[in-house]
């Protein structure tokens, strides 16, 4: 990455990330989970991918107990697919491997064939367990047949076992409603958060004076599992600043845990996946098991983080946003990639995904009537938000 005053910024925004905390409690074994009406069956928790390629990282986790194996032939150039590969390809029959396609960047069905055996190739094995529809967030482009096509006749030649679509974008909830009505998938991997749940949202209010969400997004998860679809839950840390929680975690529960136990305990989720970067983060999160939980200890942590960060989450889905800017700025994506760069410490993550916004906030700050001030649900100063972003990011 060369060096400019962009790259400079970002790199200021990295200092002090690393987490620390070398202690804590961990339940003795993490709770299996079937996977709606798969045949899959993996612990709770996951290991994602997108911002590390460390085959020595992957395999600690698999040495934790962790079995689902979450990457992206986009993660790192498809390095993330490469480190997965190497590490865990002795033990394949072992684990569970989901990967994902830009199949917003193909058309034909061969495309999306190659990109598979592209997949196949660096993670070292002849099927893929789960293969995403990755980051859909426009439901014309899922009624592309030939994606549709592509999916049956991949698991006619075995070189995939489920189909699914991933995504955490502002049109998230319509386009799973729409896989849903039209029975197209057998997962779902889906950002969701405590932020997101209704029922913490309710208990909020009384100490915030909090608005809660439209929610749509939890409802249309719950059909999902009714209805047999298997559902990941991602982005459960509502933005990941761990660091702002250290000082009141304590040794019983630190916040990620709690989180992840608040996501999994509500009726929207089967499963989470967790960005893991490092050792000590694997030993903290591996072996939590949902059915420990105490809504009390849990709370009192999400409460205090949420008042330390209520005027920088975004969660996704809310969409109190949408369609309000004169400019037509996509809000949703604008946050979700200042997220990757400022919560999540991924410049490069950040860069990309601005950079494929077709309507980003260049125009925000020339906005005198910004509409949008008084549109978010979490209270949150778009304009100022978006001329952050843009300036960081363009």
């Amino acid at each position: 990455m060369k060096i400019n005053r962009r790259n400079f910024l970002l790199s200021s925004l990295l200092a002090g990330v690393t987490k620390t905390t070398n202690s804590y409690s961990q339940d003795s074994y993490s709770s299996e989970v079937k996977l709606g009406n798969t045949d899959i069956i993996i612990p709770e928790i996951g290991y994602g991918s997108s911002s590390t390629s460390s085959e020595r990282i992957a395999l600690h986790a698999y040495d934790k107990g962790i079995r689902y194996f979450d990457t992206a032939e986009s993660y790192h150039g498809g390095d993330s697919e490469t480190a997965i590969g190497n590490a865990l390809s002795s033990v394949r029959n072992d684990i569970v491997i989901g990967t994902k396609t830009k199949a917003r960047t193909y058309e034909q069905k061969d495309d999306f064939m190659k990109s598979l055996e592209g997949s196949l190739r660096r993670l070292k094995t002849d099927y893929i367990d789960i293969y995403y529809n990755h980051a859909v967030n426009s439901v014309n482009r899922l009624r592309n047949e030939e994606w549709w096509e592509f999916i049956d006749l991949a698991k006619q030649q075995g070189k995939i076992r489920y189909s699914g679509v991933s995504g955490h974008g502002s049109n998230l909830a319509e386009c799973l409603d729409y896989c849903i009505d039209n029975n197209l998938v057998d997962v779902i991997l889906s950002a969701f958060s405590f932020a997101q749940d209704p029922k913490f949202l309710e208990k909020l209010r009384h100490t915030f004076h909090f608005v809660a969400i439209n929610p749509t997004l939890p409802i249309v998860l719950e059909k999902a599992r009714k209805k047999g679809i298997g559902v990941i839950a991602m982005k459960t840390l509502a933005g990941a600043r761990l660091n702002d929680m250290k000082p009141y975690e304590e040794l019983e529960l630190t916040y990620a845990q709690a989180a992840i136990k608040w996501a999994l305990n509500t009726n929207y989720a089967d499963a989470a996946v967790i960005s893991m970067t490092s050792d000590s983060l694997i030993d903290e999160l591996a072996h939590i098991n949902s059915k420990n939980f105490s809504e009390k200890s849990s709370y009192n942590l999400l409460e205090k983080y949420f008042s330390l960060n209520k005027e920088n989450i975004c969660p996704p889905g809310c969409n109190s946003c949408n369609n309000i800017c004169p400019n037509d700025v996509h809000i949703s994506d604008v946050m979700r990639s200042r997220m990757y760069a400022v919560d999540y410490k991924n410049p490069d993550n950040a860069i990309l995904s601005y950079s494929q916004i077709t309507n980003n906030a260049a125009s925000c700050s020339s906005c005198i009537d910004a509409p949008c001030l008084d549109k978010c649900n979490y209270n949150l100063d778009i304009k100022s938000i978006n001329k952050f972003t843009h300036k960081l990011l363009s």
